[in-house]
């Protein structure tokens, strides 16, 4: 499946040099060419660029991002957090003094490190909580303090709860978060996003309306050779949300670009949604020429959560989602299909790994990609999948977080 797209902080602009790396990575990832995946994300997470997240931070045990998500290519450089919040956040932000904004956004620009870690995981009902914290957070409830900020691990060791700022690292107790604390890291983390995010746009106001006239040109000589408008392309993605996932992107910021360089030279909007208080996002690839879903896929923290599967929960739900992948194919697709593949990756205790894919071929031999979890939660689309390099019993390596795990693919044909 290739190098996914990288995870990274919302909200933070990408240099070109990291810009043209996630393009590679999502070639790769369309090219179902390389045998490396991760399974430390908490979303549909097999494939990432982990080696340059393997460090080390003094005494501290670098985890799973508390902001972390999916890289979004977005077009205007930097995401625009303040679309994303209610009017009860929006207030919030806009009332912080700008020596506040100000400090947030050099603390992040003198970090060393990616931002951010966790001294520890999450345990999974923090997961929950954080994000039932998240939800409350966007109704107006706000922790009574800040969370302290220390600038070395010597200072830390004097909290239960601290950031660390000279690594970017949440210093969490051993116990249980409490919901004030949650609440702390929320507020943090969203201040922080506003106050880059704000930084960013005055900074570089010249780069990012030279890259919007860029854009704008592009989209203009596409829809002048026929081409959908990126409007069409927000609306068409909204339906596909809605049919799809069943969500309205209430309480989401939504972000839209063109682009041609992603998809193997072939012009696309990315239209996504976006919620970076409670980890929920969603992504789009619309063909930019005819306006068909290329891709979607869903992502999130939540499905962090899902179990592995044993051999009697394979056996038993592998028949019920195919049946669901084909009805899939058939009512929402609008495909016809010749026959269907399934893979899956086993540890070597024989459980398997969180999502499962159904490749269904069509004619020409080219194959739609489904991929649900365990229990029936669809999680990606992708059309027109090239399954020539799969092969049963290959040897796939998982990163973890800490190590490579061997695992074993399994690629068989069910029907056809």
């Amino acid at each position: 499946m290739g190098t996914e797209l990288k995870d990274c902080v919302s909200g933070i602009c990408m240099k070109e040099e990291m810009r043209k790396a996630v393009i590679e990575n999502v070639k790769e990832r369309t090219g179902n060419t390389a045998g490396e995946y991760n399974s430390t994300a908490g979303d549909n997470s097999r494939g990432r660029d982990d080696n340059r997240r393997k460090r080390h931070m003094g005494g501290w045990k670098r985890s799973a991002a508390a902001a972390a998500i999916f890289v979004v290519l977005a077009g205007a450089a930097a995401i625009p957090v303040r679309a994303l919040v209610d009017s009860f956040v929006r207030e919030r932000m806009e009332k912080m003094p700008q020596e506040e904004k100000d400090h947030y956004a050099e603390t992040l620009l003198e970090q060393k490190g990616e931002a951010d870690g966790l001294s520890r995981a999450y345990t999974p009902k923090e997961e929950r909580r954080y994000r039932e914290m998240g939800r409350k957070y966007q109704e107006g409830i706000f922790p009574e303090e800040e969370i302290v900020k220390v600038g070395s691990e010597k200072e830390a060791e004097a909290y239960e709860l601290c950031y660390l700022t000279s690594t970017g690292t949440f210093c969490l107790p051993e116990r249980e978060l409490t919901d004030e604390e949650l609440l702390q890291i929320i507020d943090f983390t969203v201040k922080r996003e506003y106050a880059y995010t704000e930084y960013y746009e005055r900074e570089q106001a010249d780069e990012i309306a030279a890259g919007k006239a860029q854009e704008q040109e592009k989209i203009m000589a596409n829809t002048e050779g026929g081409g959908i408008t990126k409007q069409q392309a927000e609306e068409i993605a909204a339906q596909k949300l809605l049919a799809v996932y069943g969500v309205n992107g209430d309480g989401f910021e939504k972000n839209a670009y063109y682009d041609d360089e992603i998809y193997g030279g072939s012009a696309l909007y990315c239209v996504n949604w976006t919620n970076i208080i409670t980890h929920q996002y969603y992504y789009f690839y619309i063909d930019a020429k005819d306006g068909h879903m290329i891709w979607a896929c869903r992502s999130g923290a939540d499905l962090s959560e899902a179990p592995l599967a044993g051999a009697e929960r394979i056996a038993e739900q592998i028949p019920v989602l195919e049946k669901k992948a084909q009805e899939f194919m058939e009512t929402e697709m609008q495909e016809s299909f010749e026959e269907v593949y399934v893979s899956y990756l086993l540890y070597q205790d024989g459980k398997a790994e969180k999502q499962v894919s159904f490749y269904l071929t069509g004619k020409d031999g080219s194959a739609y990609e489904i991929t649900y979890l365990w229990d029936g939660t669809l999680t990606e689309i992708c059309e027109k999948k090239d399954i020539s390099g799969k092969e049963d019993g290959k040897t796939v390596r998982l990163w973890d977080g800490e190590r490579y795990i061997e695992t074993t693919e399994v690629f068989r044909k069910l029907t056809g």
